[in-house]
């Protein structure tokens, strides 16, 4: 009789501590697969196109290293050859990012070669955009030109370069560099081509007094002027 209470109580034992288990393993689970959302951005849809509000909005991850190393890309996408040289870590892909510009009625300057990036002499063209970029917890849009640091300030021209035929022969992933470019789908004309590298008189780097930390998400909303 005691043999068998011991069998039925250790039985009960195991059931119930199978039960706990079970239940942590399905909150841990849910907490795991819940999915990122930063408006109507999420892992999914990491761009959004308005064509009303001619506005794009994508996804991108703050990269640490740039808030103390320089660079002169600003957004590249993750997956592109550059894709671990900018500020921000872009989810979504240059040519998506080229087709939706296209879409909201934005035109490419296609102004700036390959051979005027040894110069540091042209400014790129094509339409004006303003740049915004916004995270979960600020609350607010702020420029683009907050989350940079320089050791001289221009005000920023982030203009449409184009230059599909180089972004898809090369394969960089640059969506938005910090000087003029002949590849990077969006530039910023207040400095000349590739003048960051050539004359390496001003230096870039991502902003830690504005930035949150490594890997945070935010969303990068471009709007056509005018």
């Amino acid at each position: 009789m005691k043999k068998a209470l011991s069998i039925v109580l250790t039985l009960l034992f195991i059931m119930v501590l199978s039960a706990g288990c079970n239940s942590q393993s399905a909150t841990q689970s849910a907490t795991t697969n819940k999915e990122f959302k930063l408006g109507e951005l999420t892992d999914a849809k990491t761009m959004v196109v308005n064509k009303d509000k001619k506005e794009i909005q994508i996804l991108a991850e703050v990269n640490g290293k740039y808030l103390t190393e320089s660079t002169r890309h600003g957004v590249v996408f993750k997956d592109g050859t550059n894709g671990e040289k900018s500020v921000l870590r872009g989810l979504a892909n240059q040519f998506d990012f080229y087709n939706a510009l296209i879409e909201i009625g934005a035109k490419p300057g296609n102004n700036i070669s390959l051979d005027d990036m040894k110069k540091a002499e042209k400014s790129v063209e094509g339409s004006k955009l303003n740049v915004f970029v916004t995270w979960n917890g600020l609350g607010k849009e702020i420029p683009f030109s907050d989350i940079l640091k320089a050791t001289e300030k221009r005000p920023m021209d982030i203009r449409f370069g184009g230059n599909l035929e180089n972004a898809t022969n090369l394969k960089t992933g640059c969506i938005l560099c910090l000087d003029s470019c002949a590849v990077g789908i969006a530039s910023d004309a207040a400095f000349k081509a590739n003048e960051l590298e050539i004359k390496k008189q001003v230096k870039i780097t991502g902003n830690p007094d504005v930035l949150p930390k490594d890997g945070t998400k935010v969303a990068v909303i471009f709007r056509l002027a005018d």
